[in-house]
Formats: structure tokens, C-alpha cells, sequence
């Protein structure tokens, strides 16, 4: 965990702090109760969202929460016209997550820690350049601070058409839908997520490594059901985020890099705003389906 306050301050530097008007449930909790929760940081963040959200930093409430990601990814066989592919994805996500409680004359509370979702991924070519992609994933998340320790998991499918091109403007559309969660001490979250997604990409006339540039930008807007995304927070007790959509504008190559066996096709910065003053910035390493 040495590494992890270098990267914090680079990621407190992308950090978006504008408010949203609120769309879910707040509920104002007493000092009491204030410090009460401010000792269960296990319990105070969503532990499958800061799993997922990728390299960067958002904000929510009185939480920031600065992430880094490593989506290791073995390929066991690529997909073709005649048969399917497989991918086994190893995940490792450190995370920091600040709460500011100065207005109750409690400082602020940090949670540093780490969680692995090692799963499984099919590939399954089909027309028009459509892919159906099937996943599922098992894993843990450990807190170093008080050193506590979750359960997480995943499991749904997305469906993608790439259409990227070096030699006219394409767009790229996706669909995902995912049943996911975890389990912290006597916290429990589970969530249904369908996001739904395009990418517009336009070649730039020039190449990079035998590679073509192109300009990217993506629109994904997403929704959670069941108990939604539910974030803990020790001063504005419970905020739910049902909706959220981001935004991103990346460069882009036809053919990916592999980097630690996964591809590496964009990058670039997207900027992600949901219910309840969600903001964020993160990394863009490929189409996000």
C-alpha cells in the first residue's frame, strides 16, 4: 500500500466536485450515530462500485474515493467464425476512500484497501459484428485500516457491435446488463444494472506503430434497480444512486495494444455524473462493454 498516496494526490487533481440535484433517498443522522458509523469503514462505502469504477476518483456526500485499476486478462482462446472465445479477467483494484466529518468536529475517517474479482468471460461472434459476451466473477475486498473484509460478485452478459475503422467515421453501440453485489460484516448490497452505450470514432489521418488514430467520444447512461446503488456515508446516512450517465472523449487505435494480456485500444478521460451529487473522472483504456 506504499503506493497507493502517490497516485491519491494524482487522482485528487482529476477530482469533480460539482452538485446534482438529488434524485434518491437522504437521510440526516445524529452526531451519535455520526460517530457511532464513523468506526465501521468497512460498512461506509460500496465496495462493487469502487471494484468497477475503474482509474480515477469520485465524490459523493462527504466521500471521495481515489482508485486504481489493473484489469489483468488471460486469454484462453479468441473467438472466431466457428467457435467461441474465452477469457479468464483478474481484476486488482486498490482504493482509498476519504470522509470529511469537520462539521461534526470528528476530522475525517479514511478507508484504504484492496479488492480481487478473478471470473470467466465468453466471446460469442455474431451477425453484423454483434458479440455476446457472458460473465461471471468471485472475489474478496480487504480494508488495511481496521482490517475487515468483503465478499463480491457478478454475473450478466453485454452485448457489443465494434465497428471501428482507420479509413471512415463508425459508431459502436453496447448493452449490459449485470446482477452484482457484496457482503461486508453484517452489510449486505446487491444491485441490477442495465447500461446502454454508443461510441462515435473518426479517423484522424495518421498512424501510430503501424496503427490508425482515430477520435473517439462515448455517451453510456446507466441504471441500477433492486436496492440500487447504495452508498453508506456516516453524516448523510444512506444515498441511493439510481441513474448515471458519463461521458468520455479518448483517442483511439483499430488494432489494441496488449498490456499485462489485455487490450489497450483508447485513452483518454471520461466525466461521470449521477443522482445525489455522484461525480467522478476516470481513465478510458477501451469501448466500456
Amino acid at each position: 500500500m506504499r503506493a497507493a498516496r502517490p497516485w491519491l494526490l494524482g487522482c485528487a487533481l482529476l477530482a469533480a466536485a460539482a452538485g446534482l440535484a438529488p434524485g434518491a433517498r437522504a437521510q440526516a443522522l445524529t452526531r451519535a450515530q455520526v460517530e457511532q458509523r464513523s468506526t465501521q469503514v468497512d460498512q461506509l462505502f460500496n465496495w462493487y462500485y469502487a471494484s468497477v469504477f475503474g482509474t480515477g476518483a469520485y465524490r459523493i456526500g462527504e466521500e471521495q474515493v481515489a482508485v486504481l485499476r489493473a484489469p489483468l486478462v488471460v486469454t484462453l482462446r479468441e473467438p472466431s467464425a466457428t467457435q467461441w472465445g474465452w477469457r479468464v479477467t483478474l481484476p486488482a483494484t486498490v482504493a482509498v476512500a476519504q470522509f470529511d466529518l469537520r462539521d461534526f468536529d470528528l476530522g475525517q475517517v479514511r478507508a484504504q484497501g484492496m479488492t480481487f474479482m478473478p471470473g470467466i468471460e465468453a466471446d460469442i461472434p455474431l451477425r453484423n459484428a454483434w458479440s455476446l459476451r457472458p460473465f461471471a466473477s468471485l472475489g474478496a475486498g480487504w480494508e488495511f485500516e481496521h482490517a475487515t473484509s468483503s465478499t463480491l460478485y457478478s454475473v450478466g452478459a453485454s452485448a457489443v457491435r465494434l465497428r471501428a475503422s482507420d479509413s471512415e467515421a463508425r459508431m459502436s453501440l453496447g448493452a449490459k446488463i449485470a446482477y452484482a453485489g457484496y457482503w461486508a460484516g453484517q452489510q449486505h448490497s446487491n444491485l441490477l444494472q442495465f447500461s446502454l452505450g454508443g461510441e462515435w470514432t473518426v479517423p484522424l489521418g495518421v498512424a501510430v506503430a503501424d496503427r490508425g488514430l482515430l477520435l473517439a467520444a462515448s455517451l453510456v447512461g446507466t441504471s441500477y434497480q433492486a436496492e440500487e446503488l447504495d452508498m453508506n456515508l456516516p453524516a448523510s446516512g444512506s444515498l441511493t444512486v439510481s441513474r448515471e450517465v458519463e461521458v468520455g472523449v479518448s483517442l483511439a487505435v483499430v488494432r489494441p495494444f496488449v498490456i499485462l494480456g489485455g487490450s489497450v485500444d483508447h485513452i483518454g478521460i471520461a466525466y461521470r455524473a449521477g443522482d445525489n451529487g455522484l461525480r467522478g473522472i476516470r481513465l478510458v483504456t477501451s469501448f466500456p462493454f
